[in-house]
């Protein structure tokens, strides 16, 4: 009797999982500023390193969420620009190549690109893995950041 209970307790769930609804996909190169918090809290960046944000991309339709952001800072040290308790930049490589070419975000450029990064293991089983570009300027960041 109680394996019978299970299936239709199983069954029911089942069903409604197609009911289910999520949260939004956004896409954007101009990122608003909640837009950029989430971004700075759930990437573990600095708070007071100062970026210019250049794209943003939220996939937040399905169980789990995932955000690509690209941002420049003047910062000349990459370091800085992480909080170091939690994303430990002295592990990153030359020639990073963990990212796709996603050719329908034309602000996601980092095909043929030499990235200096590695992939970084965060708190609540959520890992993202960063790419950094070095400019006259600082550094052009690439960033995608996924839950399981």
């Amino acid at each position: 009797m109680k394996k019978i209970h299970l299936l239709i307790a199983l069954l029911v769930a089942l069903s409604f999982t197609g009911c289910l609804e999520f949260g939004e996909n956004e896409e954007t190169i101009t990122p608003t500023k909640t837009q950029v918090d989430r971004c700075r809290s759930e990437m573990y960046l600095n708070p007071s390193a100062k970026i210019t944000p250049l794209g943003f991309k939220l996939e937040g339709s399905g169980i789990d969420d995932a955000i690509w952001f690209k941002f420049k800072t003047k910062s000349a040290n990459l370091a800085e620009i992480f909080d170091s308790k939690v994303v430990d930049t002295s592990k990153f490589t030359n020639d990073f190549s963990s990212f796709h070419e996603m050719k329908k975000l034309k602000w996601w450029d980092v095909k043929d690109k030499n990235l200096f990064g590695g992939q970084v293991s965060l708190p609540y089983a959520r890992f993202m893995n960063i790419g950094a570009e070095k400019t006259e300027e600082g550094y052009m960041i690439y960033i995608i950041w996924h839950e399981t």
